[in-house]
């Protein structure tokens, strides 16, 4: 059997290979290939049997698909214009004779169902298997009218073994994470509850400051989250201590070094999280680690985590929308 898995890979989000790295191990069977804009950097974190290009980015639906099995693995958003993409492979991907699954997915964004063309739902409708992460993205695709069954797997991507090797880097004390993007209106956000977030990071004086950096987009600025951190510490930090932040501020480091099993490594060396990202959330929260969320009312992918996972929660955790 040939199986090739779709997804938002090699983009430079560790969240999305994390996903990519659970979906490889819930299908296991024959020989895999991944769809990646930039095998490099996809083929850090998993083994496979190769590469396939990622244009085109929308084929169309009698575009041939040499594969027996094409599963959506999670990674990007099946939600929108992405949605509508990463869908238009399943809809080949059926008409040339292959088995399809949509595994582990999120649908965070707009609750605006205008992306489901008929082939589209139809396409839905013939997969050999349909889950999702969160409640939210189940509610969401029960309204958009997707009448199958669909399972809930409650992040099963916090299985992940933890990598301590740049964890072990770190001397003994009390350390705060932080996790943010370089996004417009997430800062907008931040710029609006100043006095909220100082209030918050002031908890934790006696702390020092972990940089976690867990994308850094190849093209998107937004999702460069060492862009990111350093316009947040602008703002916020100036009576923190930084931690080696040559390395982990450091983009040519990150690219060789960091991947999802150190990221969580990492992470779990922390006291407390305050995260942006929700997939270090999911780190956070399964390693044990009081996990604080932030992001924008009109957000919910980082509350999502945490009502998916309320009854794993560490002490002291919470989530704010802002």
């Amino acid at each position: 059997m040939k199986t090739l898995f779709i997804g938002a890979y090699g983009f430079g989000n560790l969240g999305d290979e994390l996903v990519l790295i659970e979906s490889m191990k819930a299908f296991p069977e024959g020989r895999k290939y991944i769809r990646s804009v930039d095998p490099d950097f996809t083929g850090r974190f998993v083994d496979c049997d190769g590469f396939i290009p990622w244009e085109p980015a929308r084929p169309e639906k009698d575009f041939k698909i040499n594969f027996d099995r094409v599963v959506i693995g999670g990674g990007g958003i099946l939600n929108g214009p992405p949605g509508h993409d990463y869908m238009s492979w399943i809809v080949a991907a059926q008409q040339s004779g292959a088995k399809t699954y949509v595994h582990n997915v999120g649908a965070s964004g707009p609750d605006d169902a205008s992306w489901l063309s008929p082939d589209i739902r139809a396409a839905f409708e013939k997969l050999d298997g349909f889950s999702v992460r969160d409640e939210d993205s189940l509610a969401k695709f029960k309204r958009w009218g997707v009448e199958r069954e669909i399972t809930l797997t409650d992040f099963p991507e916090t299985f992940l073994p933890k990598d301590m090797s740049i964890a072990d880097m770190i001397p003994p004390g009390k350390y705060l994470g932080i996790s943010v993007n370089n996004g417009h209106a997430f800062f907008e956000m931040v710029n609006k509850n100043k006095e909220k977030i100082t209030e918050i990071l002031s908890q934790f004086k006696d702390h020092k400051v972990i940089p976690i950096i867990s994308t850094i987009h190849r093209s998107y600025e937004p999702e460069n989250d060492i862009k990111g951190f350093k316009r947040f510490a602008e703002i916020f930090l100036s009576d923190f201590e930084i931690v080696m932040p040559e390395i982990f501020l450091d983009e040519t480091w990150w690219r060789t070094h960091m991947s999802p099993s150190n990221l969580k490594g990492l992470i779990s060396r922390l006291d407390v999280l305050f995260s942006r990202r929700k997939h270090n959330c999911v780190h956070a929260i399964s390693c044990g680690i009081r996990t604080i969320g932030l992001s924008r009312k009109d957000d919910f992918g980082v509350q999502s985590v945490f009502e998916t996972l309320k009854d794993k929660l560490p002490s002291g955790s919470t989530s704010y929308r802002l």
